[in-house]
């Protein structure tokens, strides 16, 4: 169950927010280098959009792996005959009962 998702298109989306937030980390540098407040800045927000780029696709995993779960409890839960299906609803709201 911890096995990552990747697909070709969120291994892509996750290596271009590395390479923004790489990018903003040396342009970062670069203007504390040259003493430059625009680069500087630019860099800063590079870094900071590059974090929130790559924080949203694993975001994004994770919401896929949670709806992937469901659905499988959920097919579980189908196979059950009712009585059995309302016994594990009840443990599952009421923990320790």
């Amino acid at each position: 169950m911890t096995e990552q998702i990747h697909t070709r298109e969120s291994k892509e989306y996750e290596v271009a927010a590395r390479m923004v937030g790489v990018g903003g980390v040396v342009a970062l540098g670069g203007g504390l280098l040259l003493r430059s407040r625009l680069v500087w800045g630019l860099g800063l927000m590079a870094t900071i959009a590059g974090a929130g780029f790559y924080a949203r696709v694993k975001l994004a995993e994770r919401h896929k792996k949670i709806e992937e779960a469901e659905g499988e409890i959920r097919a579980e839960l189908d196979t059950l005959d009712p009585v059995a299906r309302a016994q594990v609803l009840k443990d599952i709201m009421l923990p320790g009962s």
